[in-house]
C-alpha cells in the first residue's frame, strides 16, 4: 500500500511539473511576441522551434515594407489574430480577414503554393495592403479600402466603419 501511494506520488508530480513546464514555454513565446513584436525574428524562438504567427506576419512585413504593428493592429481589429472564417455570411477568411475574390487573385499575382494556409492568407494580405497603400498614398485610406474596398471621404462612413477606424492611431503610421 505505501508503494503504491509512493508511485503515485511520483506520477502525479511528473505529470504536474510536465503541464507547468510545457505552460512556462508557451507563456514566455506568447509575451515575448506580444511585448517586442519588431524584434528580429531569429532572437526570439530557439532554431528547432516554429515560429508563431506573429513572427511569421512580422517577416512578411518586413519583406513587403509594411509597418508591423500596422498589421498587428488590423489582425486584432479583424479577427483577434484568430485563423477564423466570417462567421456573418462573408468569404472572408484569415487572421487578417482576406475574402476568396481577394485571396486567389494575389495567391495567383504572388505565385503562391500550397492553397489555403494561414501563411498564404496573411502574405496576401499584408501583400494587398501594400497595394492600397501605394494606391491611395496612406495607411489610413488603405486601411479603409482594406476593410471595405475603396477608399470614401469620413463624412461617408457608417458606425461600423467609424468604429474600425477609431481603433488605430494613424498618426503612427502616416505623417502629417
Amino acid at each position: 500500500m505505501k508503494y503504491s501511494s509512493n508511485v503515485i506520488a511520483v506520477i502525479s508530480l511528473l505529470s504536474i511539473s510536465l503541464v507547468a513546464s510545457s505552460f512556462l514555454g508557451k507563456q514566455s513565446n506568447i509575451d515575448s511576441t506580444i511585448a517586442a513584436p519588431t524584434i528580429i525574428v531569429d532572437t526570439l524562438i530557439k532554431p528547432n522551434l516554429p515560429k508563431s504567427i506573429l513572427e511569421i506576419a512580422d517577416s512578411i512585413c518586413q519583406e513587403a515594407d509594411v509597418p508591423f504593428k500596422l498589421v498587428y493592429e488590423i489582425g486584432k481589429n479583424e479577427s483577434n489574430w484568430t485563423y477564423i472564417k466570417n462567421t456573418n455570411g462573408g468569404s472572408d477568411f484569415g487572421d487578417l480577414q482576406v475574402i476568396d475574390q481577394t485571396y486567389w487573385y494575389w495567391y495567383n499575382r504572388l505565385n503562391l503554393k500550397g492553397g489555403k494556409t494561414r501563411k498564404n492568407y496573411l502574405k496576401v494580405g499584408i501583400y494587398y495592403l501594400k497595394y492600397l497603400h501605394n494606391k491611395y498614398g496612406s495607411w489610413k485610406k488603405a486601411r479603409f479600402a482594406y476593410g471595405r474596398g475603396h477608399w470614401r471621404e469620413p463624412y461617408t462612413w457608417t458606425p461600423l466603419e467609424k468604429k474600425f477606424m477609431r481603433k488605430i492611431n494613424f498618426s503612427k503610421y502616416d505623417a502629417p
